[in-house]
């Protein structure tokens, strides 16, 4: 299966302005304004039926895999003054209506450089990891997926936990603006009824008024709330 990343959001789940998270910034709010995606998920099985018609074998761990894409935007600030100097974007996963553990079973990016190339190809490998070459699929099953980085810097966190998360820092030879798409291997039990996806974004902006932290107001959470059947 081939997979093209979109460079702009097409399904929207939520767009709008940040709130302040400081309550002493409430009166200083700077407007600026980021849309999320809709979550994209594929089973493993469906992401990995290549080219070459092997059937994939999952691992034998009695667990179920799902890649997962996530994007959202940032949008420029209204106030010229204004530039972010740092956003994180991410998700807890829950399930449904139990306690078992949901993981990210592996994460891209996990490390992106401002010298990094902007458009490249990577391959959900048969151990469902993420490959910066498509010579790890080639005569195997695979998944290629086209990636092109919008972000100077990004780094991904939260690898074998249940809320993984990408913190996108700003670079003085490339501001942080624009969209950005990542992926998620979620590791779930063969017997879950459902996954629960909920999203956050926080970004954090240089003012004339000094450093402001921003997130998703309350409002948005309703929009933000995803189940994965």
């Amino acid at each position: 299966m081939k997979i093209i990343t979109p460079t702009e959001i097409e399904n929207i789940a939520w767009e709008g302005k940040l709130a302040p998270l400081n309550e002493a910034h409430k009166g200083d709010r700077p407007e600026v304004k980021v849309t999320i995606g809709e979550p994209v998920w594929w089973s493993a099985e469906q992401a990995l039926e290549g080219e070459v018609k092997k059937k994939w074998t999952p691992p034998a761990n009695n667990r179920q895999y799902l890649l997962l894409r996530l994007a959202c935007t940032l949008h420029p600030p209204e106030s010229q003054r204004t530039r972010y100097t740092e956003a994180t974007f991410g998700a807890y996963f829950n399930a449904k209506s139990s306690d078992q553990s949901i993981i990210a079973h592996d994460l891209y990016p996990t490390r992106l450089a401002i010298d990094a190339k902007q458009k490249f190809t990577l391959a959900l490998t048969p151990e469902v990891k993420f490959a910066e070459s498509i010579e790890a699929k080639l005569g195997e099953v695979g998944a290629e997926i086209e990636y092109a980085k919008a972000f100077p810097v990004i780094q991904g966190f939260g690898l074998g936990e249940s809320h993984p998360y990408w913190r996108f820092a700003h670079h003085a030879a490339n501001p942080l603006l624009g969209s950005q798409c990542v992926y998620a291997v979620i590791a779930a039990p063969k017997n879950v009824d459902g996954i629960q996806l909920s999203l956050e974004l926080v970004a954090t902006l240089e003012t004339r008024f000094g450093i402001i932290p921003l997130g998703l107001p309350k409002e948005a959470q309703t929009y933000l709330l995803k189940t994965i059947t």
